[in-house]
């Protein structure tokens, strides 16, 4: 009989540590439910961001051949400038 008993606590032990570990896969199960969570909300942000860049990097090209147009601009006006003095000399 006491080989029955010890059998029967072992067995109870086993079910004890099972349940444990159902517990602790659940606790897992939801943290990584909360973590998927924050992934798609980071990459919600990431989507958004990359938008951004994207408008920040047409304004800066648009900005750029804005620039370029006002050089060509001031070249022309440096030569009727030169033009100018020339002749009122």
């Amino acid at each position: 009989m006491s080989n029955d008993d010890r059998l029967i606590e072992i067995m109870a032990e086993l079910l004890a540590q099972s349940y444990a570990q159902t517990e602790e896969l659940r606790g897992m199960r939801q943290d990584l439910g909360s973590l998927r969570q924050d992934v798609n909300a980071l990459q919600r942000e990431q989507s958004k961001t990359n938008l951004a860049i994207g408008e920040l990097r047409l304004s800066v090209m648009r900005l750029a051949d804005k620039v370029e147009q006002i050089g060509e601009l001031d070249k022309r006006l440096r030569i009727v400038e030169n033009i100018v003095l020339r002749s009122a000399s």
